[in-house]
């Protein structure tokens, strides 16, 4: 079986999906995974196939066309709705749909897996008869069916219907769900967090002394130098150590902070980053938070956009992190995530329960006896 993963052009959305790849591959599978070309360094051993645009050109395409930012879009902003809407479909879509489809084309895969804002795959996936799956990282939101429905807009635009998915891959799990509309359907495959890494050691500098380290990410895209660094001093401040990504905008000289204390590293696996530390600082993307809840590690949130606050609110819910919605108290924070035993239960729980979810391997055997039935 050949098949295609896409994802819409960010890490935060390639990422969590390349544990599904990767055993799909050790299965004796063809796996092409289909990413901007700024994304490539993450997916060793794995072939690649480049699709643009990247996602600053999606960004500025999506802002002239609407004249707004919706980078800072919350699940609950209903003024930017319809531009985030158009961002995730019909931009993306007018500016890569021909694309993929050449692509596609070229490669006859068997199936296609697209991760869950992808909503460009499926309308390649209709447009050449291909079966289409979906790989659901985040959880549910109002915003969901909105979405679809843009999809659906963008669909009519090229004289196609809505297809209809062979399977969905659900990562982001049952008990983090707080949307009525997110209970898993018949068809749905459970899989098992992974925390994301390579074969290539990341140079991740070893600190001295007995504190503790706290790591500190705010994603592979920091533009808020300001926040990371309070998020820094919060985490000295409260008797840690941190160990700092500055991701690809950002360098060490941007970080402040005693240097015998603070080690700060570009863009590296989170599983090997986990390997080092005893609690999370981190904004609230879907892929650090679970690769954080399977190692056993409670978070503290800095929400800021998209889906973030509310990825935070439903850990916090769980009692596996704490939320910081005023960075005037987030060194109290740190205080708390650090020394509040039960934060480190329920995440262990946490990571019990991932555990307990099929692995890649599994889920991978089973996807593609489902779709070579279907097919």
């Amino acid at each position: 079986m050949k098949a295609l993963f896409t994802s819409f052009p960010a890490y935060g959305h390639l990422l969590p999906m390349l544990p599904l790849a990767r055993a799909a591959a050790a299965a004796g599978d063809e796996v092409v995974v289909v990413a901007s070309a700024e994304l490539h360094g993450t997916a060793d051993g794995l072939a690649m196939r480049a699709l643009g645009p990247s996602l600053p050109e999606i960004l500025a395409e999506n802002d002239r066309r609407t004249g707004k930012d919706v980078l800072g879009y919350r699940s609950d902003s209903s003024s930017l709705l319809a531009e985030t809407v158009a961002l995730f479909t019909t931009t993306y879509a007018d500016m890569a749909f021909d694309e993929l489809c050449d692509i596609a084309t070229e490669e006859r895969p068997d199936v296609i897996v697209a991760e869950m804002w992808d909503y460009l795959a499926p309308m390649v996936a209709r447009r050449l008869g291909i079966p289409w799956v979906t790989f659901v990282h985040s959880p549910a939101t109002a915003v969901d069916a909105a979405l679809e429905g843009g999809m659906v807009s963008a669909l009519e635009q090229r004289e196609l219907t809505m297809p209809t998915r062979s399977a969905t891959v659900q990562l982001w799990p049952e008990w983090l769900e707080s949307e009525p509309n997110a209970a898993h359907q018949e068809g749905t495959l459970a899989i098992g967090a992974t925390a994301y890494t390579t074969s290539a050691v990341a140079d991740i500098p070893a600190f001295d002394g007995d504190r503790p380290v706290v790591l500190v990410t705010l994603g592979t895209v920091v533009d808020d130098v300001a926040l990371l660094n309070t998020a820094v001093r919060a985490v000295l401040d409260a008797g840690a150590d941190a160990l700092v990504t500055t991701g690809f905008t950002l360098g060490r000289e941007d970080v402040e902070g005693d240097s015998d204390r603070v080690r700060a590293v570009p863009f590296a696996p989170i599983g090997q980053l986990l390997d080092r530390v005893q609690a999370v600082v981190a904004a609230g993307g879907s892929g650090t938070t679970l690769a954080a809840l399977s190692r056993g590690l409670p978070l503290a949130f800095v929400p800021r956009m998209a889906n973030q606050p509310l990825v935070a609110s439903l850990v916090a819910g769980f009692g596996a992190g704490v939320v910081c919605d005023d960075t005037t108290k987030l060194t109290a924070t740190v205080e708390t995530l650090l020394h509040e035993p039960e934060l480190r239960t329920q995440a262990r729980a946490a990571s019990d329960l991932l555990d307990r979810r099929p692995t890649p391997d599994a889920v991978w055997s089973a996807l593609r006896e489902r779709v070579s039935l279907s097919g």
